[in-house]
């Protein structure tokens, strides 16, 4: 009873699903792609709102300080619960004054009165902030760890530095505008060696960032949804129109494939594909420390047979010469036609000694042998040079080339043998 359509295309859909889960994963990176662009591009967006707002705050900040430093200070009246600034003092600055009419006023220079003014902003819940400097006068304003590499990274050219922080009770968003020494900061800065332009400290604005997180959540909720319908869509109409069409190529692929690796006269790996497998053998050789030797043959007076007997004899030598090499070998030993008359051997796992013997049973069966060519017999010999693998090689083209001077010796010294490097 003969197989329905379906059952018989998923019997065959084994032979082709490599194929079909590539171009799957293909379509489900592609889109995944896409949407993780969206998706940060949003995120990116959202963030880059909480940065400005933190921003604008700082700034603001930045220019209530130079309204501050502008004038100097500014004075308020010293009440009850009001304390004078003690590092003032320390820079030798007399922060009380007392009015003519006998009412005691204290300074409030930027670095307090920012203080002060966090603070009533950290009651409201609304923002904290504070000034933070490398060489703080009050310990308050020493900075942490992220304020540290962010006045680290100022010193280098880096500026408005973020980051979210979730390792807390609730997540936060952190920035930090760095201060540039200006003239009216002299005033104050300069005992502690700051000039013109220096960067002295920087801004650190945390604002509640729980809100943010959770939109970052929605978004990427959405966003997984979204995809894995898109995907979904993607994949059935792909599997839907594609399958006919792997059945189609998939003899083909299979025969150019093969083109791309052999020789077509011979069978035998061609020369890329067999340079290919020689450098993998290589690097593994040299990794395991395992030995590798290369035999390397070459037809003796090749070119006379193809003077005396045609192309089409020198074409039937060269298929023989093939089988009779390939009938030598192991089946762990990999063989290709690399030049016009010239066959390479890998043999990984084998000793020089090894080789040469391989290579000596070689040029023996091709020289006791004829090959038939009309009303002609050929007869032909072989030379081969034999090396194996060294603590000296650096690269396979290294041992390769050993090979070929063994081989060079062979010839010069009256061909049809063998020689080792």
């Amino acid at each position: 009873m003969a197989l329905k359509p379906w059952p018989k295309l998923f019997y065959y859909f084994k032979d082709v699903r490599i194929f079909l889960i590539t171009i799957s994963l293909v379509v489900m990176v592609g889109v995944a792609a896409v949407y993780l662009f969206r998706y940060l591009t949003v995120n990116e967006l959202l963030i880059q709102t909480v940065r400005h707002e933190a921003e604008s705050f700082a700034r603001l900040i930045v220019l209530t300080r130079h309204w501050n430093a502008a004038y100097g200070g500014v004075y308020v009246e010293k009440k009850p619960g009001i304390e004078s600034n003690p590092y003032l003092k320390a820079l030798g600055i007399d922060p009380d004054i007392r009015t003519a009419d006998g009412r005691l006023l204290t300074m409030r220079n930027p670095a307090i009165m920012t203080r002060e003014i966090s603070e009533l902003a950290h009651q409201d819940n609304i923002v904290e902030f504070h000034m933070v400097s490398l060489k703080s006068l009050n310990p308050d304003n020493r900075p942490d760890d992220f304020e540290r590499r962010s006045l680290e990274q100022f010193e280098r050219g880096v500026r408005n530095i973020w980051q979210i922080e979730r390792s807390g009770e609730r997540p936060i968003f952190r920035y930090i505008l760095p201060l540039v020494t200006e003239e009216p900061c002299l005033q104050c800065h300069a005992r502690q060696g700051y000039r013109l332009g220096d960067i002295r400290g920087g801004v650190s604005v945390i604002i509640p960032a729980a809100e943010l997180m959770s939109q970052i959540s929605t978004n990427r909720t959405q966003i997984i949804v979204d995809a894995s319908i898109t995907i979904g869509i993607m994949l059935s109409a792909l599997y839907f129109l594609t399958w006919k069409l792997m059945v189609r190529l998939d003899n083909v692929q299979k025969r150019l494939k093969h083109l791309a690796i052999t020789d077509e006269l011979t069978g035998l790996q061609n020369r890329r594909y067999i340079m290919e497998q020689l450098e993998s053998e290589y690097q593994r050789a040299v990794r395991t420390g395992t030995s590798l030797a290369l035999v390397l043959i070459d037809i003796d007076h090749f070119k006379k047979v193809n003077d005396t007997y045609g192309h089409a004899a020198g074409d039937l030598v060269l298929k023989a010469v093939a089988r009779d090499i390939r009938d030598n070998l192991s089946t762990y030993d990999l063989l290709g036609r690399i030049g016009g008359e010239e066959f390479l051997i890998a043999s990984p796992g084998s000793t020089l000694d090894e080789a040469a013997a391989c290579a000596e049973r070689i040029r023996e069966k091709i020289r006791g042998g004829e090959i038939a060519n009309k009303a002609h017999s050929i007869s032909v010999t072989v030379s081969a040079g034999v090396t194996s693998l060294s603590g000296q090689d650096e690269k396979a083209d290294a041992l390769l080339a050993r090979a070929d001077e063994a081989l060079y010796r062979a010839k010069q010294a009256g061909r049809d043998r063998v020689a080792k490097a």
